[in-house]
């Protein structure tokens, strides 16, 4: 039988998971077990809100149901969910593995990011003499940037080297864009910078390099720099970045084989990191195999990137022109079966199974939801390039059944969700490529803004439709009023003429309605007009429109799409009288009817149909007070 592994994720640094699950993938190979990796994204919005939403997708997780867990708890960080995930862990009695970050009652393997930073350092003091520098970092507060600052502030200390404290500098995070803005305002208020810069990763290297090149500043004769991670373009480059490599894929590689065999805690169990010794320091005694392959590669992710940004656009689009629900599904799953480069070849998105519910939901926020329910539904199942029927399946089961394989598989796990109300997911097989360059993120988080556009788009047109249904209500007969003649009759009349149906007027007045107000009242008027009004709408088809015209007047405007020629000018004075002949009122309520047809090649407007229709029904009523 299967093994599976449950892996907790949150995949900001790109480079960090993406070794660590090669890890894992070469010590699955043969062993007949399926990586189940869990992958979420913490966020802040524009508002300041720090959004931990994406760490819903746990909540799918049955540990139960896996063999062993591997929980990449210092990338996670927030303790409420770590603690959380914890309880669940050890309630379920399987084998668990944290990195890099230690949980109370669970084995952990460390990376070793002290030994690696400690010796580029004294390789920078003793066989450089650097004894001047500064080191940058991001506020993220994670055990690796810790224990990099720890090795720095110790190489100094244990050669008698100053720490100058003005020269540690705290960025906002420790990605390329930010750190590149820094070095161009440091430059910009005309700071100097030491000998060597030490960095806490590879990326705020590279930003420090660009600018250093931007503002003729040689490296490493006048700057040395060093970065963190090993990434592939540390290597690429001229000068090429020293830096310090942390054996990550060993990480991988031991966490599966330790879960796996469930043995004893491995609280003290650390990988070794190393320092490469690179341009950026004056060694230069590592170079890529082949720089051009890297070069090209970077070329690719360019235009892959471009590629990805076409995709986000399309997926907001299908959401943004869909006029209900129906055409959101259809063109969401024709889509994705023609389009999926990123999606994988064998994916499905899983929406919950009151999904349809929620897209015309009113609310103008909805509520906060972190769970998934019982069952999920696919709106999009690709499977071998191939897709599939729409299928609903159990939460528990997590993938459908044609997804699985007697392979060593890898399914990758990402939320859908806006705000705090999770929507769903998606998964994917043996397809890493949302987590290069934090396409993840951008793809599922787009998808749930999508939705919530479309649900938004949905609430204005019902208080649109509402409120034109109150503006253009007559209060007392419950019928349109003058401002629905202009709202909707005419567009309802234009619409006939462009569909080639005719146009079916009735116009209904109260016969001898100022002797009813005279002689017994305006009560009994308003009684008079209410009564009228439910004849008249009581008789015709319902989708027809019914206009209080004026103040004992009404009008009808249909169509011939559901009118076979009755007589509704009888129809109508007969449902009257049915009404009256229980209402005993003190006089004779009764009405005189016109009707009148315009073809759908008439040129009349529809005020020159209206008085047609007003013109017969004065002749009808002139006669009844000729003969009353």
């Amino acid at each position: 039988m299967k093994r599976k592994i449950a892996v907790l994720a949150c995949a900001w640094s790109t480079y960090f998971v993406k070794d660590f699950i090669n890890g894992m993938m070469r010590a699955t190979k043969d062993k007949n077990v399926d990586l189940y990796i869990f992958n979420a994204y913490n966020y802040t919005e524009y508002s300041g809100f720090l959004n931990y939403t994406g760490f819903s997708i746990f909540n799918l997780i049955h540990y139960e149901d896996f063999d062993g867990i591997i929980i990449l708890s210092d990338l996670i960080g927030n303790p409420r969910i770590l603690e959380k995930e914890r309880q669940k862990i050890i309630k379920a009695g399987k084998p668990a593995i944290t990195i890099n970050k230690a949980l109370n009652a669970l084995s952990c393997i460390r990376v070793d990011n002290y030994t690696g930073l400690y010796e580029m350092m004294q390789h920078l003091i003793k066989v450089h003499g650097v004894k001047d520098f500064a080191y940058v970092a991001g506020r993220e507060n994670s055990v690796d940037i810790s224990e990099r600052y720890k090795a720095f502030r110790t190489a100094l200390t244990d050669n008698q080297i100053e720490l100058k404290m003005e020269q540690v500098y705290s960025i906002s995070t420790c990605d390329y864009h930010c750190a590149y803005s820094f070095f161009e305002k440091f430059i910009a208020d005309k700071k100097t910078f030491p000998q060597a810069v030490v960095c806490a990763n590879d990326l705020i290297a590279l930003a420090l390099l660009k600018v250093a090149i931007k503002n003729g500043i040689k490296v490493p004769s006048q700057l040395k720099i060093i970065g963190y991670d090993d990434i592939s373009y540390t290597c690429a480059l001229k000068p090429s970045i020293s830096t310090v490599k942390n054996n990550t894929e060993q990480v991988g590689y031991e966490a599966v084989n330790r879960v796996l065999e469930g043995g004893e805690e491995t609280h003290h169990l650390k990988i070794n990191s190393k320092p490469i010794f690179r341009d950026s320091c004056g060694c230069g005694e590592e170079q890529a195999e082949d720089e051009n392959l890297l070069m090209l590669e970077t070329l690719d992710d360019a235009n892959r990137k471009e590629e990805f940004d076409t995709q986000i656009e399309v997926i907001s689009e299908i959401f943004t022109e869909a006029v209900d629900v129906f055409t959101i599904l259809t063109n969401v799953e024709t889509y994705f079966a023609k389009s999926h480069t990123f999606e994988g070849s064998d994916f499905c998105i899983f929406m919950k199974s009151d999904w349809t519910s929620v897209l015309i939901n009113s609310a103008e926020n909805l509520p906060q939801d972190w769970t998934y329910g019982s069952q999920v539904q696919s709106i999009s199942s690709i499977q071998n390039n191939i897709k599939y029927p729409r299928e609903m399946i159990s939460t528990r089961d997590l993938i459908p059944e044609k997804m699985k394989s007697d392979e060593s598989t890898i399914f990758l796990f990402l939320p859908i969700y806006h705000h705090s109300y999770v929507h769903g997911y998606y998964v994917s097989k043996n397809n890493l490529a949302m987590i290069d360059n934090h396409y993840g993120y951008q793809w599922t988080r787009n998808f749930g803004n999508s939705i919530e556009h479309f649900r938004k788009k949905n609430m204005y047109k019902q208080m649109s439709q509402q409120y034109l249904k109150l503006s253009t209500k007559d209060a007392l007969s419950g019928m349109l009023n003058r401002a629905g003649l202009e709202k909707l009759a005419k567009p309802f009349f234009a619409q006939n003429k462009k569909n080639g149906l005719t146009t079916v007027l009735f116009f209904v007045d109260i016969n001898r309605m100022k002797s009813i107000n005279d002689g017994f009242g305006h009560l009994h008027g308003d009684l008079a007009v209410k009564t009228v009004a439910a004849a008249v709408m009581e008789t015709v088809p319902k989708n027809w429109l019914c206009i209080r015209y004026g103040g004992d007047e009404f009008l009808v405007v249909g169509n011939s799409r559901n009118y076979n020629g009755e007589d509704y000018c009888y129809k109508i004075k007969e449902r009257l009288a049915k009404k009256t002949s229980v209402m005993h009122l003190p006089y004779v309520l009764s009405v005189s009817v016109g009707t009148y047809n315009v073809p759908s090649q008439s040129p009349l407007t529809l005020e020159q149909a209206v008085e047609n229709v007003d013109s017969l029904m004065y002749t009808q009523k002139q006669e009844y007070h000729k003969n009353n």
